[in-house]
């Protein structure tokens, strides 16, 4: 186990000093916007841990992460906006994408900026919501400075989750990596449950009116 952890450590030191890590991280966000499969925070934690440790450049790790995550989710815009009927058919095959469907197409319209900027909090939601706004022909102007605003909020956010990870942890980076993805986990399952419990208190309210 002990050499287990001292590998790991290794590795993850490579990672942090690689020159090709900035890219890497680019090409993680631009990828994560159109297929979420693996997020891309756990990268930018670390690399945000290799600004700490005076391998990386801070602001150019915040750059390359939002850059991308923008040309990511202007393609997943205009896959909504070529889609047509589609992406109908693909909302309806589960009943909470349908929902979020209809309730991001109809809020869009109403307050299109702080949706697109705080939909990436919402598990799942990102995507969707991008579809969403390609879909209903929602301005691709306005699309782009509510997600630019909304990228670079989240990703300076998480950048510094990982500084201070790797601040705090300067002797152990492997523990500052489990500290700042601890921390981010924890955030994110607050944010989460206040969410939910809103909606539940919003729902109760048109019920008993």
């Amino acid at each position: 186990m002990t050499e287990l952890m001292e590998v790991a450590r290794h590795l993850l030191g490579i990672a942090m000093a690689s020159h090709w890590l900035l890219l890497i991280l680019f090409i993680a966000a631009t990828v994560d916007a159109v297929f979420p499969v693996v997020p891309s925070e756990g990268m930018v934690i670390t690399a945000g841990m290799a600004a700490a440790a005076g391998h990386q450049n801070l602001l150019l790790v915040i750059a390359a992460a939002m850059v991308g995550s923008v040309i990511g989710e202007s393609i997943c815009y205009f896959l909504g906006r070529g889609s047509g009927p589609a992406l109908h058919r693909w909302m309806k095959r589960q009943e909470r994408r349908q929902q979020l469907y209809d309730k991001v197409s109809g809020a869009l319209h109403s307050r299109g900026g702080l949706i697109l900027m705080t939909v990436r909090y919402i598990p799942g939601a990102r995507m969707v919501a991008t579809l969403t706004a390609g879909a209903t022909r929602y301005s691709f102007k306005k699309f782009i400075v509510f997600t630019f605003f909304g990228v670079t909020i989240a990703y300076t956010y998480v950048a510094l989750l990982g500084y201070l990870g790797g601040d705090a942890f300067a002797h152990d980076q492997l523990k500052g990596l489990a500290f700042s993805l601890g921390l981010a986990a924890t955030i994110g399952l607050v944010i989460e449950t206040t969410r939910r419990i809103a909606v539940k208190r919003r729902a109760a309210k048109i019920t008993s009116a």
